[in-house]
């Protein structure tokens, strides 16, 4: 857990996706760390928290997500997700509406346009095309400490959360975030979700791939502080 800060400023969590870590998010941290509390978890499996002895769905995540909050004494916060994050936080909003004030969703899966493994794994290959080589480093090290056990065993969990209907249902506001130039999340999809959201609003960040925030985080960072629309 990363957790940077003055304790009595408005609560950030940092939610990130499959097969990687709070790593990506550290310059985002930094430089929201001058006026919040930011909080980045290694969710269960991922970076270096051990593996539990079930594979967690996205709700179990959800659940932990929640229990990150309540063990710190946090009772509001901004949590922002990333890919499979993205889905953690969308569901920790619907699961506790009153601690959730505002979710941030960043690169969001899985994009109906590509609904299979192989599909989303070229289009992610693609992506490396579009990030800065420190990114890809951090990405490919954090699957190589993953492993393909564990991210073959979690990756079903991802596919069969139905993000649409989450998102749709959300009882507070969203703003949904994809790089311009992200292969994984189309801006049809991303466009899409700010759609079915009741409260949301759609942005891209230029010349961003997949992992926007990691290398645009003075924008994003400008983004999370604004007040929910």
């Amino acid at each position: 857990m990363t957790d940077v800060g003055r304790p009595d400023d408005p609560a950030v969590v940092l939610v990130h996706g499959i097969g990687v870590s709070e790593r990506y998010y550290r310059g985002l941290a930094r430089e929201l760390a001058s006026d919040r509390r930011v909080l980045a978890p290694d969710l269960p499996g991922f970076g270096r928290s051990p593996r539990p002895s079930r594979v967690p769905t996205v709700e179990d995540l959800a659940d932990v997500v929640l229990a990150v909050l309540r063990h710190r004494g946090i009772e509001r916060a901004t949590l922002v997700g990333h890919s499979m994050g993205s889905q953690v936080v969308a569901e920790a909003m619907l699961r506790a509406p009153d601690v959730v004030e505002r979710v941030v969703l960043i690169g969001t899966v899985v994009d109906p346009a590509a609904p299979s493994v192989v599909r989303q794994a070229l289009r992610l290959a693609r992506d490396g095309l579009h990030e800065p080589a420190g990114v890809n480093a951090i990405v490919a090290t954090d699957y190589l400490r993953t492993g393909p056990f564990w991210y073959s065993a979690v990756l079903p969990h991802m596919f069969a959360y139905d993000t649409a209907a989450a998102v749709s249902r959300l009882p507070g506001p969203a703003l949904v975030v994809r790089g311009e130039h992200d292969p994984v999340s189309s801006r049809a999809w991303a466009r899409r979700l700010a759609v079915l959201a009741p409260r949301a609003e759609v942005r891209e960040v230029p010349g961003a791939g997949h992992v926007a925030m990691a290398s645009h985080a003075p924008l994003v960072a400008g983004w999370v502080r604004e007040p929910p629309c």
